[in-house]
């Protein structure tokens, strides 16, 4: 005759340990690598940010002009992005990173206007700014070129300023799972020094 014995309180604490780690272990690592998909995509904010104004800046202190195209200053001013990107991808013809680069001008009440823009500072084509988006975004909500050109005269520049907007495409880690890419955009400003315009003087568009 067999004897049933009890079972062992220790083998079901273990079952139920076991069935308990198989259950949170994935949860537990889905919102590990949530947080770290967060935080990196607030880190790729901020310096896309940094490196709209910064450019912006540099720009604004090109008195004598600037000129796209390959060896040109605004080339230049998108490898200087690039590091800024760093340890973020963001050289080469990926596409990863863009810059567009846009002057803007008050020459008299009801004519302001955009000077120039080029959209190949980087060796990949920035989205285009375009003309009624450079002024709208030079004068509202806040109107950064207030003063136009002396009194009765026609194209004389007033307040002018260079609108840069930096575009990264940021590529999701869990690509594999769920492949997904965030377009971001951040615009910088800055006056010319003695508000003069900054000339393009090739390669504009």
């Amino acid at each position: 005759m067999r004897t049933i014995r009890p079972h062992s309180p220790t083998r079901h604490i273990r079952g139920v340990a076991s069935l308990e780690f198989v259950i949170i272990v994935p949860i537990l690592l889905i919102l590990l690598l949530g947080i770290y998909q967060i935080a990196q995509l607030v880190r790729v904010n901020m310096k896309l940010s940094g490196v709209a104004v910064s450019v912006a800046d540099l720009v604004a202190q090109q008195a004598n002009g600037v000129s796209g195209g390959a060896g040109s200053a605004l080339r230049n001013f998108c490898s200087a992005g690039q590091l800024m990107m760093t340890p973020f991808p963001s050289s080469g013809n990926s596409g990863n990173f863009t810059l567009a680069v846009a002057s803007v001008t008050n020459y008299s009440p009801g004519n302001v206007r955009v000077d120039w823009e080029v959209d190949g500072a980087c060796s990949r084509a920035a989205p285009a700014i375009g003309n009624t988006n450079a002024i709208a975004l030079a004068t509202t909500p806040i109107n950064l070129l207030p003063t136009t050109g002396p009194s009765g005269t026609i194209g004389v520049a007033g307040d002018s300023v260079i609108v840069v907007q930096a575009n990264y495409n940021y590529t999701s880690l869990l690509q594999y799972l769920a492949p997904t890419i965030t377009m971001m955009t951040h615009t910088g400003f800055a006056r010319p020094r003695a508000n003069s315009v900054i000339p393009c003087t090739s390669s504009c568009s």
